[in-house]
């Protein structure tokens, strides 16, 4: 298999427009979540990672730097794609840069599915479960 090449710019621009196709199939499609939640307006703010194999965008994440540390979010891989490893090489990605900026503190909001996979990652989970977008969350953080 073809190695991972993950990229990532702030705001709107080429691999922003790659990270929303990404989430458009897999939130708005798969999982029916409404375009006008998925289409919050805030990606013009947002860092965007995208992870390209032979050039195809295949999986995504999007960040808010906030003061307290990073927030990752939307984090998504297309179906035919996923059970590689490929959000988790991103995620892993990320973390490093994170740690390479100085970043301490790194939060996200999990979807229920998705909760073991963080754990793994160290990830740890804080409060209560609550929903967004009519699906099950949990916040995780992680402190390096």
């Amino acid at each position: 298999m073809a190695k991972l090449h993950i990229v990532h710019e702030k705001g709107r621009g080429e691999v922003a427009n790659d990270a929303l196709k990404i989430r458009d199939q897999v939130f708005i499609e798969e999982q029916g979540i409404v375009p006008d939640c998925e289409h919050d307006g805030l990606d013009d703010q947002r860092v965007h990672y995208v992870g390209y194999l032979d050039e195809q965008p295949v999986t995504t994440a999007r960040l808010a730097c906030e003061a307290g540390g990073l927030h990752i979010e939307r984090v998504a891989t297309i179906k035919a794609m996923r059970g590689q490893g490929l959000a988790k090489e991103l995620i892993i990605c990320i973390m490093k840069d994170a740690k390479d900026s100085d970043v301490k503190h790194v939060e996200l909001a999990a979807q229920i599915s998705a909760k073991t996979f963080y754990e793994r990652l160290g990830f740890k989970a804080v409060g209560q479960y609550f929903l967004d977008a009519g699906i099950e969350h949990i916040r995780m953080e992680y402190d390096g």
